[in-house]
């Protein structure tokens, strides 16, 4: 009888098809756990963006430590309640990040984590997701640097680390300049971390060295907003000698203009025309005043020496149609590098024509200031009309920088402000500060190249990192015990007018000022009010005429009020009766306000040479009014020869004693 098979065939189908199932079951239980911890970069700050993220000890808007880091915490595609797992993290160096300094706040689907430096370095935090049996890790790559002295008034802004030219948006938002990158950011100007747009110019200028989307920087030093056309921003490489060799990077010699509107991330940019010859223009007007720029941009000629050739700062100039172009190298004159120059480009923007002008730039004389031996780094005419001057060192050298303010005006002297100290900066930039939509008088923010600085412990400056997320550099809010920054009068002049004396000014702009309250005095040292004059919008120039005098002699000064109710008084000028005016007249003298008036008849130009006590030329200038200002701070005490010379030939002497 022959034996079946047939049951133990069926058996054996019935067996494999078994451990099919239970494979597919295994399988899809494999697939219920599979664990995901990535992260969320939709509910992570924009301020930073993981895995690299880069921290500062005692910052208090550090992103990563106040915001923190979200990840997403998954199963099978699907969000896990925060009840059913664990989320811990682990520091590679506790001496950076302490483990206890990683605080991680559970939600369902996702989670947050806040990190604290404790020290200087760098740190592998990990994650690590634990469901069940199953886990799941993810590191974040973190850098922390050092805390700033007043981390309270200053903010770390990462991504890039050469910050080199700056201009406000708002109150709250300002676009910043790389000189090693070809991009314009957009930056939080009260939030440490990333910018939260950035804009790629490079394709747009017609460079020429390099390729499209990886052009060699323009190394953008400078930028102006125009007065006339709204939205309008100017932008200036530095036209310099650079790299090992030191030699001439044709892509630097870049004037371009942008139209930028908006802030924020709703922030946008166009780039409206450029020109490329503005260096050879330069040099040919530099040798032409005896500054000897074809030397001082010779191939080979180090750019930052007290002889090379750098543009850092550029403004629009009083008259709001000429263009202040600032070196922050060479000093000159050539026989005695002290000064530093001023190319005043006329006309501008009617030249420029959006890019496309017609013939060459025309250059008015140089104007040169004594910086205290700084080349500029950066000028700014902030929204009253006070020029400000950020000045710095011509080369490498640590040479302490400083703020100076200026009335913008050729022949008048900068003046220092030393309450606002920048001494322990690389101040590259400056932007003004309006609190309550006014401008404030006693702050700035002051932004520093920190290209150079070894933030990590690392040997490595920041500007070498080959990680972008963890560079940086710094903005800082510097604040003076009191208004340092008053609107300056462009001019004042009281003039004898048969019995009467008329008295007239002009500021420079209305914004922040609402009356004038005229003073007057008969012995120069109490002054009475006896009129006010409220302000009107737009109106600049102001007079007053002061009748049937019955003194000998009276002096007159000028208080500005804003509409916070801040004030300040103008200098004081003085009118004599008795007979014949005075013709040359120095008040006050002596003086210990820091800052003495020219005072006289004589009409025309004059010449006005200043010597010391040791007879030294201390001081020269020439103007064409009644009247003259000369600031003294930073003038040593003693007694200074005042010399005017006049186009007719009139020539007065007077001593004045700075006490």
């Amino acid at each position: 009888m022959r034996k079946s098979y047939l049951p133990l065939f069926m058996l054996f189908i019935a067996c494999n098809y078994l451990t099919l199932i239970q494979a597919q079951v295994s399988q899809k239980e494999t697939n219920t756990l599979a664990l995901t911890l990535t992260f969320n970069t939709a509910l992570t700050s924009t301020f930073i963006n993981p895995p690299y993220v880069s921290g500062v000890i005692s910052d208090p808007t550090d992103p990563a430590r106040i915001s923190g880091i979200v990840v997403d915490v998954k199963e099978d595609g699907s969000s896990i309640l925060a009840a059913n797992y664990t989320l811990t993290a682990s520091s590679s160096k506790t001496s950076v990040v302490p483990n206890a300094n990683i605080v991680i706040t559970k939600s369902d689907g996702n989670a947050t984590v806040k990190i604290t430096p404790a020290g200087v370095g760098y740190a592998n935090i990990t994650l690590t997701l634990t469901k069940g049996s199953n886990t799941k890790t993810l590191v974040i790559n973190y850098a922390a640097s050092a805390a700033a002295t007043t981390p309270s008034s200053t903010y770390w802004h990462t991504g890039y680390s050469d910050a080199s030219a700056a201009i406000a948006l708002d109150d709250d938002f300002m676009v910043m300049a790389d000189d090693e990158k070809n991009n314009l950011y957009v930056v939080n100007r009260k939030q440490s971390g990333l910018p939260v747009k950035t804009y790629y110019f490079g394709d747009l200028l017609g460079l020429t060295d390099g390729s499209p989307g990886d052009y060699k920087e323009v190394d953008v030093e400078s930028c102006v907003r125009s007065r006339t056309i709204a939205n309008r921003v100017y932008w200036l490489g530095s036209m310099s000698n650079a790299g090992s060799s030191n030699v001439y990077k044709v892509n630097s010699n870049k004037l371009f203009s942008t139209t930028i509107t908006g802030t924020s991330t709703s922030t946008s940019f166009s780039v409206t025309g450029y020109y490329s010859n503005l260096r050879q223009r330069l040099i040919i007007w530099g040798d032409a005043n005896g500054y000897n720029f074809t030397s001082s941009t010779a191939s080979g000629h180090d750019a930052k020496t007290i002889d090379g050739f750098n543009v850092e700062g550029m403004t629009i100039a009083p008259d709001n149609t000429t263009l202040y172009i600032g070196f922050r190298a060479p000093l000159v004159p050539t026989a005695n590098r002290t000064n530093a120059v001023i190319a005043p480009l006329l006309n501008f923007e009617s030249w420029y024509n959006n890019g496309s002008p017609s013939g060459n730039p025309v250059f008015g004389s140089p104007i040169e200031l004594n910086l205290g031996g700084r080349g500029i780094r950066d000028m700014v005419r902030l929204s009253n009309g006070v020029f400000i001057i950020v000045a710095g060192n011509y080369d490498n050298t640590p040479v302490v920088g400083a703020i100076y303010k200026w009335t913008g005006i050729a022949t008048d002297v900068p003046v220092q402000v030393p309450t606002m100290d920048i001494s322990t900066l690389n101040a590259e930039a400056c932007v003004e500060i309006n609190e309550n939509s006014q401008l404030a008088l006693n702050k700035l923010q002051i932004i520093s190249d920190n290209g150079s600085y070894e933030f990590y412990n690392d040997g490595t400056q920041a500007k070498d990192l080959s990680e972008d997320n963890y560079k940086k550099y710094r903005s800082d809010i510097i604040t003076a015990p009191n208004n340092v920054l008053p609107i300056e009068l462009e001019y004042f002049v009281a003039e004898k007018q048969h019995n009467n004396v008329f008295l007239s000014w002009k500021v420079q702009q209305t914004n922040n000022l609402k009356s004038f309250e005229i003073f007057r005095s008969t012995n120069g040292r109490d002054f009475n009010p006896f009129s006010t004059m409220d302000v009107t919008n737009n109106k600049l120039s102001y007079s007053f005429t002061d009748n049937n005098i019955l003194s000998a002699i009276i002096y007159y000064k000028i208080k500005l009020t804003e509409p916070n109710g801040n004030s300040y008084y103008s200098n004081v000028r003085v009118v004599t009766f008795n007979g014949k005016a005075e013709s040359f007249n120095l008040y006050p003298n002596p003086t210990a306000i820091g800052s003495f008036s020219i005072l006289t008849d004589v009409i025309g130009n004059k010449k006005v040479a200043i010597y010391n006590s040791a007879g030294m030329l201390y001081q020269s200038f020439s103007f064409n009014t009644t009247t003259k200002d000369i600031y003294t701070k930073g003038w040593a005490k003693g007694t200074y020869l005042v010399i005017l010379l006049a186009d007719n030939g009139t020539i007065k002497k007077e001593k004045v004693v700075v006490q």
